[in-house]
């Protein structure tokens, strides 16, 4: 089988992020086991403008604002000189509308919706460009079948008139030799802390968590707050640190290794995840097969991703007291933590990326002969 994929950016994009994974984690085996898959994503500075990525080839167009024009401008020859059988298009807030540009057969791959939440994270004229590309959804793309990663992100296309039938849930993986549990962990050992993964945007809520972690300072002098990644969120919340005197409770790392992302994880105490939005919440799960507990905002994909009372606590959206008091919890009741830590490992294990990567070829494969 011959698929094109368009999707906004490869893994090696410097603003690569989870849809990036999830895309290469899916279509490597599906390449390796005898099938030509080709993505064509946006240049970044650098790059090369074909590559072989473990045996997906890569073609990059324009840059990430002109990329839907390259691909509309381009489409007629990449369908000449790649022959797809099947179309595969990540839907990732604005589309791309490959409906419009051949009749082949198609795959939506929709991770979350925005909605009105993108209003909380992007300027009103940008947010509005936004939600009225998500409108195209109840035009463009009512006949297509779409691949989504949870439940919160089928009831929100649903919302858009797309039926049951035309949407297949298929869960994330990840990688369980890599992500185990420490036999040295100590939570105490080092200084215990809480720790933040993700990009440093509004809508990760990462200021909601130091507000939290504010409110625990008085009882908890010890405890510190760890935010690795890095993001256009980052000055106003080193602002926010000094000026409450907080810089050495709350500790910026930047961008880390996926080594150090591993250290981290293995020794925290909890994951804190205040996303107000997540198509899933890929870091909870990477949390849990170390064997960490997350406390997390009760949010569209995180509410999926958590199974809550049971490999973590979610707490009322948005609310930073009840975080607050989630947090507490834990700290105060080493029975419910060391329980909760035990259901961690258990849960994670359901969650492969093989399985993934085999429903997602029986469901292209399926589109093809219909």
């Amino acid at each position: 089988m011959n698929i094109l994929i368009f999707n906004w950016r490869d893994i090696k994009h410097p603003r690569a992020g989870g849809a990036e994974v999830h895309l290469h984690k899916i279509f490597e085996p599906i390449a390796q086991s005898g099938n030509k898959v080709f993505v064509v994503s946006s240049r970044f500075d650098g790059c090369e403008d074909i590559e072989n990525i473990n045996g997906m080839g890569i073609i990059r167009l324009g840059n990430e604002n002109t990329y839907p024009l390259e691909v509309w401008k381009n489409y007629k020859f990449l369908e000449k000189k790649f022959k797809p059988d099947i179309i595969y298009e990540a839907f990732n807030k604005l589309p791309l509308l490959t409906p419009l540009l051949t009749k082949k057969p198609k795959l939506i791959q929709m991770y979350h919706l925005w909605l009105f939440s993108i209003f909380r994270e992007a300027s009103f004229p940008v947010a509005s460009v936004v939600w009225l590309g998500e409108q195209m959804l109840r035009v463009f793309y009512r006949k297509e079948q779409f691949a989504i990663i949870s439940d919160s992100a089928k009831k929100e296309l649903k919302t858009y008139g797309i039926k049951d039938e035309q949407i297949k849930i298929i869960y994330c993986g990840m990688d369980h030799d890599f992500y185990v549990p420490s036999p040295e962990r100590d939570i105490d050992k080092n200084g215990k802390y809480l720790l933040f993964i993700g990009r440093l945007q509004k809508y990760k809520g990462v200021l909601d968590i130091c507000e939290s972690f504010e409110k625990l300072t008085t009882k908890y002098p010890d405890l510190k707050l760890k935010i690795a990644g890095s993001g256009p969120f980052r000055p106003k919340l080193e602002k926010w640190i000094a000026k409450r005197n907080l810089q050495d409770k709350i500790l910026l790392l930047g961008f880390i290794s996926e080594e150090e992302k591993l250290k981290l994880l293995q020794h925290a105490f909890l994951i804190v995840q205040p996303s107000y939005k997540e198509g899933w919440g890929l870091t909870v799960i990477e949390a849990n097969a170390c064997g960490v507990p997350v406390v997390a905002n009760n949010a569209p994909g995180l509410c999926d991703s958590v199974s809550d009372g049971k490999t973590g606590l979610l707490y009322k959206f948005g609310d930073v007291n009840d975080a607050t008091k989630k947090i507490e919890e834990f700290l105060e009741n080493p029975q419910k933590y060391a329980e909760i830590s035990d259901n961690c490992r258990p849960w994670a294990e359901k969650f492969k990326w093989q399985t993934a990567s085999d429903e997602t070829l029986e469901l292209l494969t399926k589109i093809c002969q219909n």
